[in-house]
């Protein structure tokens, strides 16, 4: 399992990861170890890369394949779109040429730029809970796929929180609305601003929660798959403002086949809003299906997750909003 973040506002973009990789091995429990970048940025491009999925690629472990990927594939002034589509149509071939099922080579990739100077977030996966696994595809998410105005999405920019999520969803969730309900409360009782209204700030609060989550798996006595070690960065339309990626390890020599590491198995990708949480909110909810147990030596999963757009509600008074305009 893991929990990797993608989030944009008016403040730039933001991405958290932890580096949790589960090793497997017959007859023993799980070994938790860290070391995995699940969270990269392409300089040349100013556009992150937030990773999921199988832990390994055509014998190469998935953030060195990523790495490479940036340093030689992506190139000065291609846009987020155009990555995205070079980046399915490079990696398909090799996952095909393992010649197993698509639906044990799920994996995906969190995709955050700019267009123009507006911010945009795309996801590149192997499809939604209600079709078969596929070939890598890449999905404009954010704000493209919504068919939002430009009047309301700049709205949502401004007061809320767009974000795209993979991996211990049913922590991280509640955990999240909750913390809103928190940050009012906090608002109210003592005048107290939970996130301030800064990038570092929305930085921070995104590296909190999941480094809370990695703290509440071991305290439930469940699988600590998610570490408190993280990559993170922070960027707007300037470029880098804060780099905490983690430096890539040394690739081995031999990729050890037991290398398990659980990214992701849900995606939630919610706007809510930061100023006034009783009210305003857009949220699309994906679950993915459960990934089938480890299948032998040779199998090297980073997560894996299936979507599936299982609600997609705006409360009334917002809704009436956007149809307004």
């Amino acid at each position: 399992m893991t929990l990797v973040v993608s989030d944009i506002s008016k403040h730039g973009v933001i991405m958290v990861g932890d580096s949790a990789v589960t090793r497997r091995r017959p007859a023993n429990p799980p070994e938790v170890i860290s070391g995995a970048v699940k969270v990269q940025y392409a300089s040349q491009v100013n556009v992150g890369i937030a990773m999921w999925g199988r832990a390994d690629v055509g014998g190469q472990r998935l953030d060195h394949w990523i790495s490479d990927f940036i340093q030689n594939s992506i190139n000065p002034g291609d846009s987020v779109e155009a990555i995205g589509n070079r980046l399915a149509s490079t990696l398909n071939p090799i996952l095909q040429a393992s010649g197993k099922p698509w639906k044990d080579l799920v994996c995906g990739f969190h995709l955050g730029g700019y267009n123009n100077g507006v911010p945009c977030l795309y996801h590149v996966h192997c499809g939604h809970n209600t079709e078969p696994a596929h070939e890598l595809r890449l999905h404009k998410d954010y704000p493209d796929d919504q068919k939002w105005s430009e009047y309301f999405f700049n709205y949502l920019l401004q007061f809320e929180f767009i974000h795209l999520r993979n991996g211990y969803h049913p922590l991280f969730g509640p955990l999240f609305d909750n913390m809103l309900e928190y940050s009012k409360s906090l608002r109210a009782h003592f005048n107290i601003s939970f996130p301030q209204n800064s990038l570092t700030s929305r930085f921070e609060f995104y590296k909190l929660l999941v480094q809370f989550v990695a703290g509440v798996l071991p305290v439930s006595g469940l699988h600590p798959g998610v570490n408190q070690t993280l990559s993170a960065i922070a960027f707007t339309p300037n470029g880098l403002e804060i780099n905490e990626q983690l430096s890539l390890a040394p690739a081995p020599g031999t990729p050890d086949p037991n290398l398990t590491n659980e990214f992701a198995k849900s995606i939630r990708a919610t706007a809510v809003n930061s100023t006034n949480h009783d009210a305003r909110s857009f949220e699309m909810d994906y679950s993915a299906r459960s990934m089938p147990p480890a299948a032998g030596l040779n199998e090297s999963i980073l997560g894996g997750g299936r979507h599936s757009v299982v609600c997609a509600h705006v409360r009334r008074h917002l809704l009436a909003v956007a149809e307004a305009e």
